[in-house]
């Protein structure tokens, strides 16, 4: 079963990962990269609390 500390550790490494593409790969200043990829991955980490790692058949039971 997969718990809310895991999904945050996900997101974490998410939002590390998005930042590092969008600094030195695509560019961006620090503040737009920072941005950017703290609201993806809390987009993600809202994902995974409501439907898990996989696809949205349905709600998880909180």
């Amino acid at each position: 079963m997969e718990n809310a500390l895991s999904h945050l550790f996900h997101a974490s490494i998410i939002t590390i990962i998005l930042y590092v593409i969008m600094k030195f790969i695509l560019n961006q200043t620090v503040s737009m990269s920072l941005n950017r990829s703290i609201l993806i991955g809390a987009l993600a980490l809202i994902y995974m609390i409501l439907f898990g790692h996989g696809m949205p058949t349905h709600l998880k039971k909180i």
